[in-house]
């Protein structure tokens, strides 16, 4: 019985088979946080947490890109006061949609909710940690990329280009008592799609794109943005101080 002898790969086909290989890790999307600590990812996702929690509430986020996107700050504090309650870390407050809460309480402090039904006055809880965050760098088209390697001597495209997305957020956390800053950093996300080549996809479960960023949807700029945000709540939980773990 003739054994079959495996083809050894040519000097191109070697170069070829490794840019494929170091094109697809490149694309891979990445976020970082530029300062500080806290535990990563993995770390924050694979344990388990039914302890004390803190009370917070994602105060405001602003646009200090000088591109005038649309709302794009909403959008991204309603996406981390989402993403914090989702951690199990944190009492979340609300407080992007305060004004309707205090809008029912008026009405059943008018007379004109039915006895017994109505929202009692006093009871809306305070937060201990308020979250801020400025939005640095939102680049939807950051640059372009280009795949192509050289194979037989001739030049080859390879899967027509792609998208690079980056995203930076300076975030603060500040005691709502003292007004003391507690932690402050720089978190960023950057994605890269080539097309035809390496694709990703965002699996179900995690939450819309907040307001102003739905034009994003399915891009590399939202794999930018849902890692930023999730760099972002390992970070608070990280870096907020114990005693505040405590309700």
């Amino acid at each position: 019985m003739k054994r079959l002898k495996t083809p050894a790969l040519s000097g191109p086909l070697i170069v070829l088979v490794l840019f494929l290989a170091g094109a697809c890790a490149m694309t891979q999307p990445t976020a970082t946080v530029t300062s500080g600590g806290g535990p990563s990812v993995g770390q924050a996702q694979s344990v388990p947490y039914d302890g004390p929690m803190a009370r917070i509430a994602v105060s405001s986020f602003t646009d200090k890109t000088a591109r005038g996107y649309y709302q794009i700050g909403d959008g991204l504090a309603d996406m981390l006061t989402t993403a914090l309650f989702h951690s199990n870390r944190f009492i979340v407050l609300e407080r992007q949609m305060l004004g309707d809460v205090l809008q029912e309480q008026d009405l059943a402090a008018a007379g004109r909710i039915k006895p017994g039904t109505e929202a009692p006055i006093g009871e809306i809880e305070g937060a201990e940690l308020l979250v801020t965050g400025a939005v640095t760098e939102f680049e939807p088209n950051a640059g372009g990329v280009g795949a192509g390697v050289i194979f037989g001597g001739l030049p080859i495209a390879l899967g027509g280009g792609g998208k690079r997305a980056h995203i930076a957020i300076d975030l603060r956390v500040v005691d709502a008592r003292t007004s003391r800053i507690l932690s402050a950093t720089t978190v960023e996300g950057t994605a890269t799609d080539i097309a035809g080549m390496a694709a990703f996809q965002i699996g179900g479960g995690l939450s819309e794109l907040g307001i102003g960023l739905g034009g994003y949807k399915k891009t590399p700029m939202e794999k930018a943005i849902r890692l930023c945000i999730q760099e972002a709540v390992n970070y608070i939980s990280g870096q907020t101080p114990a005693q505040y773990y405590r309700h």
